[in-house]
């Protein structure tokens, strides 16, 4: 953690530093960080209506009428005459769900706010700044459309949305795509999925570096190691790690007569960093060979 947001207690040691959370952990704390930005925001947007004699009513005012609206239909699925831009109402009801809901279900509602066209761009940058502050195991990739993807730590979730800059600036935009979905996946608790999606993101970065190796990863990686693109040793280590995912039943192949694939959670966040690290070096090379 930055030092400078350790407390006096927490650097002289009479307090644990707090350490990173783990998946679908979203404690109190965070919820509240969460809402404060937003209430900031609505604080900032609100309109006044001035009614008979001295009293002043407050509105949901600026972008937030149409995001929060847009919210209440579509995300929420209710009756347009049943909602109301007044501010205290919009407000609480907003601030219910954010701190009783189950963690999965206040993400979706931040992906459809951080989604939403009108959404403010400071307001992405400050909830990317909350989550990292608040050491959540989750990352915002502010990329259209922002997307919130896991990772084991903070760090983890900085490394991934570090990779989806990296493969963006070398063009090699259906990889990024892949690993969106990979991180979408695991918070769908579709471990299996996800893994085969950071698995995509890979073989789609080294048919581009190679356009004539085979559609699998196993051929593109042996293609571009015979012509000096990648270290045999990462291609050793990254064959091993296709071989794994290839003999678990379902990842690849679905195989109806098995059991369910043996994979977790774990091995679904290990895929997604190890992948996105993966798919980031070759795109690095891509981008240094086009340059040449």
């Amino acid at each position: 953690m930055n030092d400078a947001r350790l407390s006096f207690s927490q650097a002289q040691g009479y307090e644990e530093i707090p350490g990173p959370l783990r998946l679908e952990e979203l404690p109190e704390a965070a919820r509240t960080r969460i809402w404060n930005v937003l209430f900031a925001q609505f604080n900032k947007s609100r309109a006044m209506t001035r009614m008979m004699g001295l009293r002043v009513h407050w509105w949901i005012g600026g972008n937030w009428i149409y995001i929060l609206r847009a919210a209440h239909t579509d995300f929420h699925e209710l009756a347009l005459d049943d909602w109301s831009s007044d501010f205290r109402p919009a407000c609480k009801g907003l601030r219910d769900y954010i701190e009783t809901r189950p963690f999965n279900k206040v993400f979706d509602l931040l992906q459809f706010v951080l989604r939403h066209p009108r959404c403010p761009p400071e307001f992405i940058s400050e909830m990317q700044q909350t989550f990292a502050e608040c050491r959540l195991a989750y990352a915002i990739d502010a990329a259209r459309p922002p997307t919130i993807v896991p990772a084991a730590t903070p760090e983890e979730g900085a490394a991934v949305a570090d990779a989806l800059q990296t493969l963006r600036r070398a063009g090699l935009d259906g990889s990024a795509a892949h690993l969106r979905k990979a991180g979408e996946r695991i918070n769908a608790g579709d471990w299996a999925g996800s893994v085969s999606e950071s698995i995509h993101a890979v073989e789609s970065v080294a048919r581009q570096l190679d356009p004539g190796a085979a559609k699998t990863l196993g051929p593109a990686l042996a293609s571009l190691s015979g012509r000096g693109a990648l270290h045999p040793a990462l291609k050793t280590a990254f064959s091993k790690l296709y071989g794994y995912t290839s003999d678990q039943q379902g990842i690849r192949h679905a195989l109806l007569d098995q059991t369910d694939p043996q994979v977790g959670q774990d091995e679904a966040v290990f895929m997604l960093g190890a992948c996105a690290a993966f798919a980031s070096y070759l795109g690095r090379k891509h981008a240094a060979g086009a340059s040449r």
